[in-house]
């Protein structure tokens, strides 16, 4: 199954981990986002700024929602592998890098 389709509002749920256990993300960290290409070279969806608000989050266990519109997610021309991006700045800025499938929709 796709993790992402094109022209489809998009709410992944990312659970972040540092050295393979879930953190404390603090509530007035700077969490953003931004969809790749596969190989990390091309920007797809530009950045987005996640919300400890968002349904389903949970910061205190590093629970975070990326939520991209349909308009955004209308950018993702080509099926395939992509990679999602978060960076966490509470502290210091902390990047992960997340492995996706991305479907084109065809109902509009």
């Amino acid at each position: 199954m796709s993790d992402i389709v094109s022209g489809y509002d998009a709410a992944l749920p990312v659970t972040l981990k540092k050295e393979g256990v879930v953190f404390s993300i603090d509530a007035g960290a700077t969490v953003k986002a931004v969809l790749l290409s596969a190989d990390r070279s091309t920007v797809i969806i530009p950045e987005v700024t996640c919300s400890n608000a968002a349904t389903g989050a949970d910061w205190a266990n590093s629970l975070v929602i990326v939520e991209f519109s349909a308009a955004q997610t209308a950018l993702v021309l080509e099926e395939g592998d992509m990679t999602l991006e978060v960076q966490v700045d509470d502290t210091k800025k902390l990047p992960w890098f997340i492995p996706l499938e991305a479907s084109i929709g065809h109902i509009s």
